[in-house]
């Protein structure tokens, strides 16, 4: 399989809520940077990633708007869309209760892989345009 498919792969357990199927995608020694200065390290910090979007956000979905790469880096811009329905979980550790909003938020994530599997992860978004959305800052 080539990294697009295997990046592919990924989002698509993602959006079916396979928590499994969706780590086997990563290797025991990823990394995965996120907006706030949030760094996560191997499939413990893969699942704290995982929790923190699937349990603030349940019914959401990754769409795929461009994907592309070559020699073991991916690049995905995409659209996340869910309703903020869980806690969700801040950069300082602190969680915001749900607002019960809609959220459609373009990212920008770019993939490391090695051998077949997911060894870093460096997501982007605008952190304020998701605040706004969800009715936290005007």
């Amino acid at each position: 399989m080539d990294d697009l498919q295997l990046v592919r792969n990924e989002f698509e357990a993602w959006n079916n809520r396979n928590l499994d199927d969706w780590l086997a995608h990563y290797s025991d020694k990823s990394v995965f940077d996120v907006p706030g200065g949030v760094h996560l390290e191997d499939l413990d910090g893969a699942r704290m990633f995982w929790g923190g979007y699937q349990d603030g956000f349940p019914d959401n979905s990754v769409v795929e708007r461009r994907l592309f790469g070559q020699a073991g880096q991916v690049l995905l811009e995409a659209v996340f869309e869910g309703t903020h329905t869980g806690p969700l979980p801040t950069p300082d550790g602190q969680m915001i209760d749900p607002t019960g909003k809609p959220v459609r938020v373009p990212f920008c994530g770019v993939y490391l892989l090695e051998n077949g599997t997911i060894t870093g992860h460096t997501l982007y978004f605008d952190q304020m345009e998701m605040l706004t959305q969800l009715g936290l800052v005007n």
